[in-house]
């Protein structure tokens, strides 16, 4: 008999011994950690009045144990109970303050409550006492509180020092970087794991972020040649392969990003994520019928995959099926109403058929529900450019301005508009403003208003700017 099996039925016999009891009115001795098996039993049964009733009894025998105080908890916690079990680990406080189990579990119930800081303040108190096998856990821990409070920076702090301390912690290390991407640090992160790897140069998990770090910088080919690292050190690491061969899909090179997603297949089966990139790789091969053949892979494996629909109507419009196209991007909204791209791309489809009037509201909506995209304002101004509303494009970019005080690229756009609307002076003055102090897309702004490759003042500024 295993010990598992051994233990399983120990607790039976004592629970049937524990009940029989109750059913005679007897009264049985248990030692404390007989006790212990019987709440634990009815506890993995979810049969939390009867533990209860276990603990009752076994407090007239050894009132305020240790153990079986924090028994109790466990059981309040597990019935919502979290005020009541707090103020019976203060208890335990009182006459053990130094018990790490006691530290750590008001430290989760603070986390619960929603209490951060009294969260974070129990598990300092926890790092000074608990064993060793328990401090990098608590380190994240701590780290997930400031978090919850929005104080990465202090999280990366202490990640740093629970790192430091063990440099082989690969949740730490993800943390740490998940950190960094939060707060768009994101040059900062490819530094600190540039050192860190001149450290410990065969962590597979320091490549990976560091080339995730130098994608988001977009030094795709340093990020190639981290995942690359990555690879080499664990070839059975299947999101380095994923994100190599997104990095590969922004240099255009498709047809490489395929193979190494095919690779990616003998490590783990590919999901609807993976068929979804794969038709993505097909679509802008020009190979359409393959792009949907993948995308439909991408549904029958996840039918809740918003990103599949919406290849589906960008391969369909590119075939030129518009109308048959529309129900497969409205599938993809409704999955995901809070991406405005896919709502994006129905505006452009709307505005391709000149059905402004209802390009025009889904803009509105755009505006309303995301002002923080810039995308949104740009598009629904578009919109009444394209029906020579240049008034009213204008007034939209300058309601953008209350959300995007600075944002190049729309300030950009308002050039494009003052030009049209004859005001020469006042666009050329903007143009000049922007291109001194900041760096818009100017390929995007050329292929959105080429008449500008015409204009003398343009083309003098870029070469004087050392633009070209």
């Amino acid at each position: 008999m295993s010990e598992n099996s051994k233990e399983h039925h120990n607790s039976q016999e004592l629970i049937q011994r524990f009940e029989e009891m109750i059913r005679k009115n007897e009264s049985y001795y248990f030692d404390v950690e007989q006790f212990e098996m019987i709440i634990e039993a009815y506890q993995d049964n979810l049969s939390f009045q009867k533990a209860i009733k276990v603990l009752e009894y076994a407090y007239s025998l050894f009132p305020e144990n240790t153990s079986l105080i924090m028994k109790e908890v466990q059981i309040l916690s597990g019935i919502g109970q979290l005020s009541k079990a707090l103020s019976r680990l203060k208890v335990l406080e009182k006459f053990e303050p130094n018990n790490d189990e006691m530290l750590l579990t008001m430290a989760a119930i603070y986390s619960q409550l929603r209490e951060h800081n009294k969260a974070i303040l129990y598990y300092e108190k926890a790092l000074a006492v608990c064993d060793e096998e328990e401090i990098d856990e608590v380190y994240l821990e701590m780290a997930l509180e400031y978090e919850n409070l929005d104080r990465h920076e202090k999280a990366i702090d202490v990640l740093h020092k629970g790192i430091q301390r063990n440099p082989e912690n690969e949740t730490l290390l993800y943390e740490l970087a998940f950190c960094y991407e939060v707060t768009g640090l994101h040059a900062v992160c490819a530094t600190y794991f540039h050192k860190f790897i001149d450290e410990h140069p065969y962590s597979f998990a320091a490549w990976y972020n560091l080339g995730n770090a130098l994608q988001r910088l977009e030094k795709l080919d340093d990020a190639i040649e981290a995942y690359d690292y990555c690879m080499a050190i664990q070839s059975d690491f299947a999101p380095a392969y994923y994100n190599k061969a997104h990095a590969l899909f922004k240099q255009e090179k498709y047809a490489v990003a395929l193979e190494v997603l095919e690779e990616s297949y003998a490590i783990e089966p590919p999901q609807a994520p993976v068929f979804c990139h794969v038709g993505e790789c097909f679509e802008k091969m020009g190979n359409l019928d393959k792009a949907l053949f993948y995308y439909y892979k991408s549904i029958e494996s996840d039918e809740f995959w918003a990103d599949a629909y919406l290849g589906i109507g960008v391969v369909m419009d590119l075939q030129g099926k518009t109308e048959e196209a529309f129900p497969f991007i409205d599938k993809a909204i409704a999955l995901e109403p809070k991406n405005p791209d896919y709502t994006l791309y129905k505006i452009e489809m709307l505005a391709k058929q000149e059905k402004y009037f209802d390009a025009q509201l889904l803009g509105e909506h755009l505006t309303k529900e995301f002002p923080d995209n810039d995308e949104s304002w740009m598009a629904l101004a578009d919109i009444h450019y394209k029906q020579k509303q240049l008034f009213q494009a204008l007034q939209v970019l300058e309601e953008a301005t209350l959300f995007h005080v600075s944002n190049a690229d729309l300030a950009m756009r308002r050039v494009v508009y003052l030009y049209e609307c004859g005001k020469i002076q006042e666009a050329e003055q903007l143009m000049l403003m922007v291109l001194q102090n900041d760096k818009p897309d100017l390929e995007e702004f050329e292929t959105y208003y080429p008449k500008i490759l015409q204009v003398h003042f343009y083309l003098q500024l870029k070469q004087d700017l050392g633009l070209v």
